[in-house]
């Protein structure tokens, strides 16, 4: 009796250590972290659409070619279209064009919808027969709609974060000076209009690449794009 008394108090005295060993581990294993971290993705937290809608802020400096609708002067104005020449340019039917290094900035003002402002730094020459040449420093505004990110949003395509295309109007006007060979340079200023098919691609969260087809502001342009 006595013996089995003793047998009962130890396998209590072991139930219990035991229980309260396991509590403890159970306690301390809790606490760990056993989930394995998450990959980490081409983007960081904190990257966006390639549009990232109202309030969003792109600036994108490309080079190219640009169209101008004609330029005005002492002389009055004197449309681009159709000719061959002018004291300001020079070019061929509807698509005269210039050289033109281009700074843009974009601002959200919509999911899908952005304006800003355009300028930068144009000019060609005139050529053997003429010499000299022209220089220009157009500045205008502009307006887009980002279709591809309506789309990609209505549609949960992962590519929106990282393409985007749209279309667009810009307007403006500017400083043309013409630099003669014989003497007679002329100060005046240049109109420009036309639409815009556009597309951006983003490498990173804030860096991507652009290319602009239209007419007015650009024919054609591409360059680098940059989100604020």
């Amino acid at each position: 009796m006595k013996k089995l008394l003793k047998l009962f108090t130890v396998l209590a005295i072991v139930m219990f250590t035991s229980n309260t060993f396991a509590e403890e581990l159970g306690l301390k294993i809790s606490n760990l972290n056993l989930t394995a971290p998450a990959a980490k993705s081409k983007k960081s937290s904190g990257g966006g659409k390639a549009f990232d809608g109202k309030g969003s802020k792109q600036i994108s400096i490309g080079v190219g070619l640009s169209s101008y609708i004609g330029a005005f002067g002492k002389g009055g104005f004197q449309s681009y279209l159709g000719s061959r020449g002018y004291g300001f340019g020079y070019g061929y039917g509807a698509f005269w064009y210039s050289g033109t290094l281009s700074v843009q900035a974009e601002f959200g003002v919509h999911d899908y919808v952005g304006v800003g402002l355009v300028t930068g730094l144009g000019g060609r020459a005139y050529g053997r027969s003429f010499g000299g040449g022209v220089f220009y420093l157009p500045v205008g505004v502009l307006a887009n709609f980002h279709f591809f990110q309506l789309i990609a949003d209505k549609k949960g395509l992962g590519i929106g974060d990282d393409l985007d295309l749209y279309v667009g109007l810009n307007f403006g006007t500017g400083l043309a000076a013409s630099l003669n060979k014989g003497g007679s340079n002329t100060v005046g200023g240049i109109i420009f209009a036309g639409p815009q098919f556009g597309v951006k691609y983003f490498f990173t969260d804030k860096i991507g690449v652009y290319s602009e087809f239209g007419y007015g502001k650009s024919i054609f342009e591409a360059g680098v794009s940059i989100k604020l």
